[in-house]
């Protein structure tokens, strides 16, 4: 796949969210979308009339081709769809970007406008590097705190800076909750998914995993500590596939996954 270009600040998300394309951009879009359609008609003809000349084995390897080149029509099509579809009022002031710390807050609560408004169903948001200390007053990098070599100074750092991701994350599924979603609330609706692809920064070890799962309608109220090696290990994609699955993705598998979770 092709990694999605972040958004990298409120105001970024905001504009993206609630302003409206003025009608020369939308007249570029519509004629950029004509042109990239015209070029997938002439590949397909191509490779259409190709395929009456090749053996099995190369009709199979077009086959892939053909089924790619469709799946790339069908994203433009929805992107044109989109390209049409009025953006939302926004409900409050452009925000500005201040830094990844005190923007926090204000992503979240984008992202839950985002899902209300029906104007993405997936969000992914990063805590990276950016996630600067200094802004909660500690003078040390995010980075070195994780390598904290058990030291009580530098663990009681990170549990101020994860209590404070902790604490939004909290109020951004109380928001969810409070938001109405046909006969129930958003976070119902909504499988919301929290962790680290490190279960000790120290060691870089990438087991023990801290994953919270909220929403979804899934059975919630339960602390599992599940195998972290062996035969009876647990991989997080074994979570991931339940997911889907749940969504209605027909599928098997996906990446390390060893089934599905229980």
């Amino acid at each position: 796949g092709v990694r999605v270009p972040p958004i990298t600040g409120p105001a970024d998300l905001f504009k993206k969210l609630f302003a409206s394309d003025s009608a020369e951009r939308k007249a570029q879009r519509a004629k950029e979308n004509s042109l990239h359609a015209s070029i997938l008609d002439s590949i397909l003809e191509d490779a259409n009339r190709l395929r009456r000349k090749v053996n099995h084995e190369d009709k199979e390897k077009l086959d892939e081709y053909l089924t790619s080149i469709r799946d790339v029509e069908k994203r433009l099509e929805m992107r044109q769809r989109w390209a049409d579809h009025p953006k939302p009022d926004a409900p409050f002031d452009i925000p500005s970007n201040v830094n990844t710390v005190n923007d926090l807050p204000m992503l979240y609560e984008l992202i839950a406008l985002a899902l209300q408004t029906d104007s993405t169903r997936v969000a992914t948001l990063e805590i990276g590097g950016c996630f600067l200390p200094q802004d909660l007053g500690i003078a040390k990098s995010y980075h070195g705190l994780s390598h904290h070599g058990n030291d009580e100074q530098n663990i009681a750092h990170l549990i101020t800076l994860e209590t404070y991701q902790i604490k939004h994350f909290n109020r951004f599924l109380t928001r969810l909750s409070q938001i109405q979603d046909g006969e129930q609330s958003l976070l119902d609706s909504t499988a919301v998914i929290f962790g680290s692809g490190m279960g000790n920064g120290a060691s870089h070890k990438n087991t023990d995993l801290p994953i919270i799962l909220a929403g979804g309608g899934y059975r919630h109220g339960e602390f599992k500590a599940l195998e972290a090696g062996g035969t009876q290990k647990v991989p997080l994609c074994n979570l991931y596939l339940e997911m889907a699955q749940r969504m209605g993705l027909e599928a098997n598998a996906f990446g390390t996954s060893s089934g599905t979770f229980s």
